[in-house]
């Protein structure tokens, strides 16, 4: 389903293991949680809530810190919230994530 998120101008598309949120680097970090807070709400049964909203959170900084710096600008300006996620991805996001947090809008 494809539809606007409450309190925002973004985008997103919901499928049972993937939120797609179209131009995420748009939202500042402060809005991150309720804005997924409110997508849990209104889409409980994605199995993306298995992850926890720490590492949505610190994926979703990645791709706004990595579009912000102009690397892989196009593949950066839109986050993908999958479930599952290979171990390696979880960990560059972990890692990476706690590295550009303090530094974003």
């Amino acid at each position: 389903m494809k539809s606007e998120t409450p309190g925002q101008s973004v985008n997103y598309t919901v499928s049972p293991n993937n939120i797609h949120l179209e131009s995420s680097f748009r939202v500042r970090k402060d809005d991150f949680e309720h804005e997924l807070i409110a997508l849990r709400e209104r889409y409980p049964e994605s199995l993306v809530w298995n992850r926890s909203l720490e590492s949505l959170r610190r994926e979703w900084a990645v791709h706004n810190a990595f579009h912000a710096l102009g690397i892989a600008r196009k593949q950066a300006a839109h986050t993908d919230l999958n479930w599952p996620q290979p171990w390696i991805i979880r960990v560059a996001y972990d890692l990476l994530g706690r590295v550009v947090w303090p530094f974003i809008k």
